[in-house]
């Protein structure tokens, strides 16, 4: 085959990266985007290099840091307590919202903060009508106690469910 040539490249015995046929360049390898591409004495081939070559190892190298006799588990366990909601008032409907006989839900992204107070990140889902800012005040207004991991409060997330219900 090498010395018919291949597809786009001279007949001939060939040598060095593959590209040139009898023309190549001696002693360049085709890179894989690690290193300078060049192969050459000295390089690689363990501690301290070898005079007759070798391959040098490139990339990405992942190492672990050596196991003590007695390792304990890395991911323990933690005690979680959800958030314990104490009050909720009732939203207002809104004169409009009324009149248009409009019920469902609004769903709010809310953060209950270890200090303890309720923020509204963002409305999810609405309804229109005054309703959505009726939502926000209302979740605004929200007592709890704070989430607990391990016996102490931390910030967490959730997405809370605003019920707009007519009574007949």
């Amino acid at each position: 085959m090498a010395r018919l040539g291949s597809f786009d490249l001279p007949p001939g015995p060939g040598y060095g990266n593959g590209s040139g046929g009898a023309n190549g360049i001696r002693g360049t390898v085709k890179s894989g985007g690690f290193g300078n591409s060049i192969a050459g004495p000295g390089q690689g081939g363990g501690q301290g290099g070898s005079p007759h070559g070798g391959v040098r190892a490139a990339g990405f190298v992942t190492t672990a840091a050596p196991e003590a006799p007695h390792a304990r588990p890395l991911v323990a366990e933690s005690r979680l307590t959800p958030v314990e909601v104490v009050s909720k008032p009732n939203p207002i409907y809104t004169q409009e919202a009324r009149d248009l006989k409009l019920e469902g839900e609004v769903l709010l992204e809310v953060v209950f903060a270890a200090a303890g107070q309720l923020r509204v990140v963002r409305v999810e889902r609405g309804l229109g009508h005054g309703l959505d800012e009726a939502a926000v005040r209302a979740a605004q207004q929200i007592r709890y106690k704070p989430a607990l991991r391990d016996g102490q409060p931390y910030d967490s997330v959730a997405t809370l469910h605003v019920r707009f219900q007519l009574a007949y």
